[in-house]
């Protein structure tokens, strides 16, 4: 293997501290916003105070032969630095590490710069910055910048971005997009010719620097983020919201009102920041829906346009649609209820009790699990699950390393199913963090043929609703939309016909405000159904149909379990340090119909 360093796609993640997340940073002024001319220097990161614990991956070592931590040992000025203590071994393959640093820089930046207190090992050093569009640009020694450590003490490590260097990845354009979103410190292995050296070291850093361009007629910019109370905390009456958002002058915050059957977007406040970008409004809790809520604080510069999601949950407030109705859904007509849960008393999920109502992973075992932060079962430390007034919680953790998936079908075969003619529905709020993806769906019985032993069994899926958050350059942009996906797995070229001709039908996004839903699925809560006769299938949001396709052919023979999610990834990138690491998927309830026998299997 070569001294290039291979893309993060490829990278083992490892960390100091309680997860493996990077480390969270926006652009930070050292003072108070000035419009500025010409190249400036800027200070993105001095190591002073993080929000979340800074991390390492490595590449051909263990894990547990990099770590990163904040320390006083070793200080170039300021009151911390950021200690690297590395293993290299002299055996297997070329080795390297970074430690990559999260940012939001929207101008153009020329040159960086930070301090490396060496040791004389004569490790090879550059760095990456990843882009708006997913791009990797690599500054090293391969490319003329960068270098070799053969210095002991602090010393300023400078590069030139305008010069020429290696891309991977993302576009491929060779050029920075903006906003750019990371930056690598990298550290290689050194070698005697083409023998690999072992170094037991530690390397220090601090005063991460660029110089930009800034946009014309702005100040630095950084997004808009809430200081008080934190991200997904509870509140009761009137709570002061506290922000700060470094570039703006006013904030606008709205949040869905419970006035009439289809809420109001209110206006909470328009506030004026001060010039540090600072400023405060009450809400009034009481005026608000009960349960889980977001708010969502926006603001705009004339270049950058910046949305805030703050999701909290209402201990006092209106009562607005919880619970399960009093009526059957109108899909529903003809049909038996089946099952129904509300949970408003203690859940029954377990990875194990085949008597428990959930299944805490995709059966069988989780082994097609696919969530980034990995699903994680109810009786672990790490839990993702909490019940709390007609509620359930599924939480995606950063820091906990942990999201939450409930299956109504366990691993030996049991559970909660229904044959057509049969209706599904979920009522529930999702995040819009970035990479956050929210989902309920529905499969076709495979376990059954798998307990006997069978490999490769067919299955249809349906999607009711895949909800992918973020925005931004390289993000999902949903806002009011989201998608319906059949699936027909395992049923070869014939299968994967019929499951383009229903996707085809069933024309993708699903734009909510279309139908006249006027807010979106994480500003509040809504039910999302689906219908499946022997001819076709029908989807539904709020009981109002929003596609069909005709009915798949398996999905006319087995019976359906439905599951229900918070996944992260998606094939989109994740990054919830906006939000100190979590997001939050609230569920209301669910509820399955039947027209034909009822099948439920309990064992």
């Amino acid at each position: 293997m070569t001294d290039r360093i291979l893309s993060t796609s490829k990278q083992v993640y490892s960390s100091c501290g309680k997860s493996s997340v990077t480390l969270s940073m926006i652009i930070a002024l050292c003072s108070t916003a000035t419009a500025l001319c010409g190249d400036t220097p800027k200070m993105i990161e001095d190591f002073e105070t993080i929000a979340v614990s800074p991390s390492v991956w490595v590449v051909n070592i263990p894990n547990e032969n990099a770590s990163v931590r904040l320390t006083t040992d070793e200080l170039k000025g300021g009151r911390n630095s950021l200690e690297l203590h590395y293993h290299f071994l002299s055996t297997g393959s070329f080795q390297y590490l970074g430690i990559p640093t999260k940012v939001d820089i929207h101008s153009p930046i020329h040159a960086l710069s930070f301090w490396m207190k060496g040791d004389a090992s004569s490790c090879s050093y550059g760095i990456q910055i990843s882009d708006a569009s997913g791009e990797t640009h690599q500054y090293s020694p391969n490319s003329g910048q960068g270098g070799r450590i053969d210095f002991a003490g602090w010393k300023q490590i400078a590069f030139d971005i305008d010069a020429g260097h290696e891309t991977w990845g993302g576009d491929q354009n060779g050029k920075i997009d903006y906003p750019i979103k990371a930056i690598t410190f990298t550290i290689g292995q050194p070698r005697d010719e083409e023998m690999l050296l072992s170094v037991d070291s530690k390397l220090f850093f601090d005063s991460l620097v660029v110089d930009t361009n800034p946009i014309e007629n702005e100040s630095a910019i950084q997004q808009i983020a809430v200081t008080s109370p934190n991200y997904c905390d509870d509140i009761d009456g009137n709570t002061e919201i506290s922000v700060e958002a470094v570039g703006f002058k006013n904030l606008a915050a709205k949040c869905w009102k419970p006035v009439s059957g289809l809420g109001v977007d209110a206006t909470v406040a328009e506030l004026n920041l001060d010039t540090n970008g600072k400023g405060s409004f009450m809400f009034p809790g009481d005026e608000f829906p009960h349960g889980p809520i977001t708010i969502r604080i926006s603001g705009d510069t004339g270049s950058f346009q910046d949305n805030c999601y703050l999701q909290l949950y209402n201990r006092g407030g209106v009562n607005w649609n919880e619970g399960l109705p009093k009526t059957p859904p109108p899909a529903a007509a003809g049909m038996s209820l089946v099952f129904s849960d509300d949970f408003e008393g203690p859940v029954s999920i377990s990875s194990t009790d085949t008597t428990a109502t959930y299944y805490d992973h995709k059966p069988p075992h989780g082994w097609q699990d696919f969530s980034t932060l990995p699903f994680t079962s109810f009786h672990h430390e790490n839990n993702p699950f909490l019940q709390r007034d007609s509620y359930l919680r599924i939480r995606a953790s950063e820091l906990q390393r942990s999201s939450g998936l409930i299956s109504s079908m366990k691993n030996d075969a049991s559970g909660i199913t229904a044959r057509i003619p049969c209706y599904f529905e979920c009522r529930f709020i999702g995040p819009n963090g970035i990479g956050t993806w929210p989902a309920f769906w529905l499969m076709t019985d495979y376990m059954t043929d798998h307990v006997k032993g069978l490999k490769n069994v067919a299955s249809d899926e349906l999607d009711i609703i895949e909800a992918y958050g973020g925005e931004g350059p390289g993000h999902p942009n949903a806002f009011d939309r989201y998608m319906i996906c059949p699936h027909c797995w395992e049923q070869g070229d014939a299968g994967k016909a019929i499951e383009k001709r229903a996707y085809d039908a069933i024309k993708n996004p699903i734009r909510m405000h279309q139908f006249g839903i006027p807010s979106t699925w994480f500003e509040s809560p809504h039910t999302y159904g689906c219908k499946v006769t022997e001819t076709d299938t029908r989807y539904y949001c709020d009981n109002i149909e929003v596609g069909r396709h005709e009915t798949l052919p398996l999905s006319k023979e087995l019976p359906f379990f439905f599951m229900i999610n918070l996944a992260t990834g998606g094939g989109w990138p994740v990054d919830l340090s906006r939000t100190a690491g979590i997001a939050d998927m609230y569920v209301d309830y669910v509820r399955v119909y039947s027209g034909a026998d009822v099948s439920t299997k309990k064992r």
